[in-house]
């Protein structure tokens, strides 16, 4: 698979400025106040710019072969930071970072643990982000991309070269016209978007970075029934659903196989979202006798399988599950000893593991539990396109239809029948 220049050019275009932002933030909510990251004048951090091209080119020449793609990326990451490290000393004179330290190349346990984290950061964002990113980018004609391009490189050496001119004449405000102005830009653009983040946090949790950050006190995060409390059960759910389905089907069939909702990653949507909608619907019932719980997991349960097999089929042309083989079944979808297992795993679920998760969340420190919210969801969203996608082209690629797009060529590419098969093994095309 490959990119044409311009492409190469917006993605260095977003993944620098994506760069800049996320440092922007995190050293801007760590200190309290706004930070503003990155040498140059202009929004953007080109090292991230520049890793994320490296590795999203070469990964798709490893697709498939994960190892060698964590490897990669682990290595790329760390030497995109230690040559910026090294090459900004050299343009400015000064040493504006000691990220290089943190990194393989110092030879330290915790480079070594640092450089691992960053990697597979940096993975994470080409396997997911970047299929969403191109997917955005194919829909815009190619001239406008063109013309952004020639736009953003124009931008970017001018910021170099004013940085540099500045740097070399020892001169600290006054570089020029052009600069001052894409300076004051950065500046209120960022200044902004710290505010919005703040105010959002603020909004959920009034005071709480200021209370975190001059005291040590903090509230509390996703406390009672809340968007937070309720993804949070919910991925935690996906996951150790995922988990229990594999082997527990591994155990009773001989069968080892993926049971997985999602492309990438272990977890199962139905597990996830059950657990939630059990948490919203039936956590009024904690206090009451098991029976009146059993009751309301039994209906809530039955009609939440019926529904997740009829969406599947209406939306994705697809089946998961036929239980039309089994005693007392409703059209297939579900049958009543399902039913009766929805039932008791909502006794267990709100009695006794409830509790127990909800105190877990709410351990979490409330600034970092907000941001990491807005993180993982956005990843799963990533997740969920990706695999909605490849598994209409497997469904169009089993009927005949041939790619027709840059899309559908990439989903192709990238998400083949053996890849789609592995991952839902039990999915049959109606």
């Amino acid at each position: 698979m490959s990119y044409t220049w311009y492409e190469l050019v917006v993605f260095l275009m977003v993944y620098s400025i994506l760069g800049w932002i996320g440092e922007m933030l995190w050293t801007s909510v760590r200190t309290g106040h706004f930070c503003n990251r990155g040498v140059l004048n202009g929004p953007w951090c080109v090292t991230y710019g520049l890793a994320m091209s490296v590795m999203i080119t070469a990964i798709d020449t490893l697709r498939g072969r994960y190892v060698l793609q964590a490897v990669f990326c682990i290595i790329t990451a760390s030497l995109a930071c230690y040559i910026s490290g090294a090459l900004t000393e050299k343009m400015t004179s000064l040493k504006l970072w000691d990220y290089e330290l943190k990194y393989i190349f110092e030879g330290t346990r915790k480079g070594i643990l640092f450089s691992v984290f960053m990697g597979l950061i940096a993975m994470t964002v080409a396997l997911l982000v970047q299929p969403v990113l191109y997917f955005a980018v194919t829909v815009i004609p190619d001239m406008v991309l063109i013309i952004v391009s020639i736009i953003f490189l124009v931008f970017l050496a001018f910021d170099i070269i004013t940085i540099y001119t500045a740097v070399k004449a020892h001169e600290k405000v006054d570089y020029t016209d052009f600069s001052k102005d894409l300076g004051e830009r950065k500046q209120y653009f960022g200044s902004k978007l710290y505010a919005f983040s703040r105010n959002r946090i603020n909004k959920a949790y009034p005071g709480v970075m200021d209370m975190e950050i001059q005291t040590g006190e903090r509230q509390v995060f996703a406390k009672g029934i809340c968007f937070d409390k309720f993804f949070w059960i919910f991925v935690i759910w996906a996951f150790l659903g995922d988990v229990i389905e594999t082997i527990f089907v591994g155990l009773q069939t001989g069968r080892w196989m993926s049971r997985s909702s999602l492309i990438y990653g272990t977890f199962s949507i139905v597990w996830g979202l059950g657990a939630a909608l059990a948490t919203i619907f039936l956590h009024r019932l904690i206090g009451k006798e098991d029976r009146y719980i059993f009751i309301g997991g039994f209906f809530l349960g039955g009609a939440y399988e019926y529904l997740c097999s009829v969406f599947t089929e209406v939306f994705l042309g697809t089946t998961f599950w036929d239980y039309s083989n089994m005693a007392f079944n409703i059209g297939g979808r579900t049958n009543l000893l399902f039913c009766m297992f929805w039932g008791i795993i909502a006794i267990i679920w709100l009695k006794f593991l409830y509790p127990a998760c909800s105190r877990l969340i709410e351990k979490v420190p409330v600034v970092a539990g907000k941001v990491l919210t807005w993180i993982v969801l956005a990843l799963f969203l990533c997740d969920a396109v990706i695999s909605v996608a490849a598994m209409t082209r497997y469904v169009e690629r089993r009927e005949g239809v041939h790619a027709s797009n840059k899309i559908e060529q990439f989903v192709d590419y990238h998400y083949p029948d053996a890849v789609v098969e592995f991952v839902w093994p039990n999915m049959r095309v109606k």
